[in-house]
């Protein structure tokens, strides 16, 4: 169900999304910026492990492989 059917400000919704994406994203930045240096290649590893595990569980799930 979309938010047309949920009687709700659109406009309010879309800035509150906004606002979290924005402080979400500049978190992590800043988070990155001092975490980076300290596990250097270790995270990117990490990350594209866990990428790589959620491209799979994707593919999985549409094949009918995992539920």
């Amino acid at each position: 169900m979309g938010l047309a059917f949920l009687q709700v400000n659109i406009v309010l919704t879309a800035l509150t999304i906004g606002a979290a994406t924005t402080v979400m994203a500049t978190t992590g930045v800043l988070v990155g910026r001092f975490i980076g240096p300290v596990l250097g290649k270790w995270a990117e590893v990490l990350g594209g492990v866990v990428l790589i595990s959620i491209g799979c569980t994707i593919l999985l799930e549409h094949l009918g492989l995992f539920r």
